[in-house]
C-alpha cells in the first residue's frame, strides 16, 4: 500500500509541476497574441498617417509583453514561440485592414486585448516601469525595427 502511495504521490506531482509549466506558458502566449493584435492595430494606424497612435501602440504592447517575458522565468524556446505569436498576430490585423476584412469581431478582439494588455501593466506595473532601463533599449530597437518594415515598400 505504501508503494502504491509513493507512486501517485509522484504521478500527481509531476502532473501539478506539468500543469503550472502549462498554465505559465500561456500567459506568456496571450500576452503574445494580445500585444500582437495591439501593435498590428497600431500598425494599422501608421499606414493612415497617425504615427504617434502607432507609437503609443507599440509601446504599450512591447511594456505587457517584455514584462511577462522578463519577469517570468520562461525558457528561451518559449520566448522564441511567444515572438511568432506575437509576430503572427501583428500579420492577422495587418492582413485583415489590406484585404478589407476587418471585421466586428476583430475589432471586440482588439478591445479585448487592450483590456488584457491593461491588467498585465497594472500586475506587473511596479517592476515594469521601476527596471524600464533594463529592456528600454531592446523595446525602442523593436518599435523602430517594426516600423522600419511597416514603411517599406
Amino acid at each position: 500500500m505504501n508503494v502504491c502511495y509513493t507512486y501517485l504521490c509522484r504521478y500527481l506531482f509531476v502532473f501539478s509541476t506539468i500543469s503550472v509549466a502549462k498554465s505559465n506558458t500561456e500567459k506568456l502566449d496571450n500576452i503574445a497574441a494580445c500585444s500582437g493584435i495591439v501593435l498590428g492595430n497600431g500598425a494599422v494606424d501608421l499606414f493612415l498617417g497617425d504615427e504617434a497612435s502607432f507609437d503609443a501602440a507599440a509601446n504599450i504592447a512591447y511594456t505587457a509583453y517584455l514584462s511577462e517575458a522578463f519577469a517570468g522565468g520562461y525558457e528561451q524556446s518559449d520566448i522564441q514561440i511567444a515572438d511568432k505569436i506575437l509576430g503572427g498576430d501583428t500579420d492577422k490585423v495587418i492582413v485583415a485592414y489590406n484585404t478589407d476584412a476587418f471585421s466586428n469581431d476583430l475589432y471586440e478582439e482588439i478591445v479585448a486585448c487592450y483590456r488584457l494588455i491593461s491588467t498585465q501593466l497594472i500586475e506587473r506595473g511596479e517592476p515594469t516601469f521601476t527596471n524600464d532601463n533594463k529592456w528600454l533599449d531592446l523595446k525602442e530597437k523593436s518599435m523602430a525595427t517594426i516600423k522600419r518594415m511597416l514603411k517599406a515598400g
